[in-house]
């Protein structure tokens, strides 16, 4: 049946399309210190997200903080910059690079080639990271496997790799970049330090993707709280609030939204490093595309959305994204194109360096990270220990 499913979150080749022609381009070079006079802001703002000064030819939002105390996403035409080679090699006093774990998409799996190659080529960029495509729930498992026990799974396999034992960076992939989320936010032990998802729908859907085979939008559509599929454990409809409280089977609790709030979700997701939020802007398989930057429509309507500032759950801290967006530990990037479809100079300049640091970094850079880090390699706790409260 497998060959009938269109595998709608394959990362087969990363070829975004981006702008051909760079003359008559506003340059903004944009770094943590650098300060930009923004023709969409009345003041000069500073850059409070993107951490690196390298740009791209294509379209990326950023996010400023003006002076009049207004934050607010923006998009601004850049022109190419080349990345050159981004190696380096861990210094002598370091433990080797920190590994990196991929969680792959709906429809997909990790010994499939996309996610393979996409492995290989950040073990390639520094010589010696151990860099790791996990099978968890593979191909039509990835449909039909309950999204929770997804997760678990995920637990059970990452913890079970004694390469990852003292923690490691972490990207998903669509689904995955929702799984990896929810993992950082109900376990983290080992711990995550670098947190990215790459068009993970952290808010919900609200449509059936775009590709997904009929028989299975027909039991959505049907119950779409309660059909045996992964994306009813994540399913939002925008029109009825009180039902999706009532009948959400996880993202209800994940983001969690419901009167009775867990503390730990917030404390827990907020002692990752970064969290990275990349969301393609013509996406035509997660519905609200803007779930991906963790906001959505607006309630009562499907055509309203609220921006990332303005949800309840930001506004409520409610798994600490207001207290990491001040602490300046979210980053949020975009490109022009389809679901997963970036391109190779977005990747190399945006993505990749977030996989330069090395465990000895790690923990010298977050508390936090090298307190769990410490603690696992040394009890490895059970899994059954670890079930979060939700």
């Amino acid at each position: 049946m497998l060959k009938f499913i269109v595998l709608v979150c394959v990362i087969a080749s990363v070829c975004a399309e981006v702008c051909s022609d760079a003359k008559n381009k506003e340059t903004c070079i944009v770094s943590a210190e650098d300060s930009v006079t923004c023709s969409w802001c009345s003041t000069n703002a500073t850059d409070g997200v993107c951490v690196h000064s390298k740009i791209v030819e294509s379209k990326i939002s950023q996010r400023f903080s003006c002076d009049n105390g207004d934050d607010i996403v923006a998009t601004r035409m850049l022109p190419m910059q080349k990345t050159g080679n981004t190696k380096r090699v861990a210094s002598p006093e370091s433990n080797d690079y920190l590994p990196v774990v991929l969680m792959h998409g709906i429809g997909d799996a990790g010994h499939n080639a996309g996610m393979q190659d996409l492995a290989k080529s950040i073990s390639e960029n520094f010589p010696g990271l151990y860099s790791v495509a996990v099978d968890v729930a593979d191909g039509l498992s990835s449909y039909t496997t309950d999204i929770k026990k997804q997760v678990d799974d995920f637990a059970e396999t990452v913890r079970s790799d004694p390469k990852l034992a003292q923690g490691f960076n972490l990207a998903g992939l669509s689904q995955g970049g929702l799984i990896v989320r929810v993992y950082a936010e109900l376990y983290n032990d080992p711990p995550v330090y670098n947190l990215i998802s790459l068009c993970g729908p952290q808010e919900g859907v609200g449509s059936c993707p775009e590709g997904t085979p009929e028989w299975i939008c027909s039991l959505i559509r049907d119950n779409m709280y309660g059909a045996p599929i992964s994306f009813a454990g994540y399913w939002k409809d925008s029109l009825d609030k009180a039902k999706y409280l009532k009948d959400s089977k996880w993202i209800a609790d994940w983001n969690n939204e419901r009167d009775s709030k867990n503390i730990t979700h917030a404390e827990t997701l907020t002692s990752v490093n970064k969290y990275v939020l990349v969301r393609a802007l013509n996406d035509t398989v997660i519905y609200p595309g803007n779930s991906e930057d963790h906001s959505y429509w607006a309630w009562g309507s499907m055509t309203e959305t609220t921006t990332f500032q303005q949800t309840e759950g930001y506004l409520g801290d409610w798994i600490g994204l207001r207290t990491m967006d001040l602490n300046h530990q979210i980053d949020h990037y975009s490109y022009i194109g389809n679901h997963l479809r970036w391109s190779d100079e977005f990747w190399n300049t945006n993505i990749v360096p977030y996989f330069n640091v090395t465990l000895t970094e790690a923990r010298k850079n977050n508390q936090n990270f090298a307190r769990k880090a410490n603690l696992f390699s040394k009890n490895n706790t059970p899994l059954s220990a670890l079930q979060p409260q939700i």
